[in-house]
């Protein structure tokens, strides 16, 4: 029996050094929102990992591609992705006012004639498409960013979607301003979750526990993630421990489900211009 012991205790010394030998590679993009992901991950203990600092869109690509093991990607595209699932315990989400990305327009609402979105951020068309024709009760165009020059000036009736740092950093420039995670509040009563962690199906559930625990390690440490990345600010503080929401819980869940099931209906076709 105590040879059966020392064997079963070899073994599982084993497995632990076999999973931790492993090179996991991860994409996520690295903003404001993300900065406790990238933090427990860079210190994570448990195994080793390599950071693919990449867009959102780009992020889901990698994983599909198997070019990523794990990557946080929009919430709107993770059940359209081919050979993953999705992890249950943390996401990128806001219960109510977001600070990180909002429409802004020299008009009105109902005088938007086009949405100038970024088709590589959290913000997809499926999201503008549900505020559009359930909220705002308008019918815009919404244009993919990167189809306009380099010269490219708003008119008087387009809108534009800021996000990330850039949209935290910067102060309204121009007359309306709409939160989207306020205004999709508004209109689901639900959080809006942008962004939800996806592992393929060679992952094993040891290794997706350990990257749980590493995300957790993360988000208790915000400050020290914030001082790490000299983002370290009362507000920028604020912003990650009381406006953004990690735990991916039944509501997050039950809002993801949701999205997913209405985000072909509401979706128009994007106009490239």
């Amino acid at each position: 029996m105590a040879t059966c012991s020392r064997n079963l205790r070899c073994l599982t010394k084993c497995s632990t050094i076999w999973t931790m030998a492993i090179l996991r590679r991860i994409a996520l993009t690295s903003y404001l929102d993300t900065v406790p992901f990238v933090y427990g991950i860079k210190h994570a203990q448990e195994w080793r990992a390599e950071l693919l600092l990449s867009s959102p869109a780009r992020s889901a690509e990698l994983i599909e591609e198997g070019a990523a093991d794990i990557a946080l990607v929009p919430t709107a595209t993770a059940d359209r992705l081919r050979g993953v699932r999705i992890l249950s315990e943390y996401c990128l989400a806001a219960n109510d006012r977001l600070f990180t990305a909002r429409l802004e327009s020299d008009v009105a609402l109902q005088r938007i004639e086009r949405i100038i979105y970024d088709p590589e951020w959290f913000i997809t068309p499926e999201i503008l498409s549900r505020l559009c024709s359930h909220l705002w009760r308008i019918a815009p165009k919404l244009v993919d960013r990167r189809t306009l020059d380099a010269a490219w000036q708003p008119a008087e009736c387009d809108a534009e979607i800021m996000c990330g740092d850039e949209a935290f950093a910067t102060a309204r420039r121009r007359r309306y301003e709409f939160d989207l995670g306020e205004e999709w509040r508004r209109s689901t009563h639900e959080p809006l979750v942008l962004g939800v962690w996806v592992v393929r199906a060679d992952v094993t559930p040891e290794e997706s526990d350990a990257f749980e625990r590493a995300l957790t390690f993360g988000i208790e440490h915000t400050w020290e993630a914030l001082e790490e990345c000299e983002m370290a600010t009362a507000e920028s503080y604020l912003q990650l421990t009381e406006r953004i929401d990690y735990l991916f819980d039944q509501e997050k869940d039950r809002a993801s489900r949701k999205l997913w099931r209405e985000g072909v209906k509401v979706a128009p076709r994007a106009n490239p211009g």
